[in-house]
């Protein structure tokens, strides 16, 4: 998959968010929703599997699924599967039977809003893990550095840099997007 267009094609989709006769920080939100959802559908449609289910925070669906007030991800791509009860009365309980993808948003342009979307990260099994963050202000090689540490592991990690939502007003405003390999990040062009 390639994460850079995936990523591109959520942003376009975002910038084209219309808000009428709303503050600048409802625009934010909305651009912010809409490329939640553009990047889970995008992150989605290469995965043919029926059994596979898509869980972001502008779902309606995952909080009977999970039984709880919150996701840990922005966005989780689960393969489900179902169990019969063992009940005179059997009945079929549905239930996630693997994580494909954790992606882990956080727009705060403070370190520690990145590492606890981080930790949120690597407390989950998904073999593809993808963390978005603001793009900081000094640029981006020394968060780069910061982040290698704590983010490094097994499967696929990406990392993505993009300007606060509040801030998107130009195409060329892109996400910058890494994916880290052989311990360092290497550039998504």
């Amino acid at each position: 998959m390639d994460i850079k267009r995936v990523l591109d094609a959520s942003y376009h989709d975002a910038l084209r968010a219309l808000v009428m006769g709303t503050s600048a920080a409802a625009l934010a939100r909305a651009r912010q929703r809409v490329f939640v959802k553009a990047l889970a559908a995008h992150l989605e449609a290469p995965i043919t599997d029926e059994s596979t289910r898509v869980y972001h925070h502008y779902g309606a669906d995952w909080g009977a699924d999970f039984s709880a007030s919150e996701l840990p991800w922005d966005i989780c791509i689960c393969r489900m599967d179902a169990s019969e009860t063992s009940r005179r009365k059997a009945q079929s309980l549905e239930f996630v039977a693997g994580a494909l993808w954790q992606v882990a948003i956080n727009f705060s342009r403070e370190t520690a809003g990145a590492l606890q979307a981080i930790n949120r990260l690597n407390i989950g099994g998904a073999p593809n893990k993808l963390l978005l963050l603001a793009h900081p202000e000094g640029g981006s090689d020394a968060l780069l550095e910061t982040l290698k540490q704590p983010f490094a592991g097994d499967g696929a990690r990406y990392l993505a840099l993009l300007l606060h939502p509040g801030d998107w007003d130009e195409p060329g405003d892109a996400p910058a997007a890494w994916q880290w390999q052989d311990g360092d990040w290497l550039a998504l062009l």
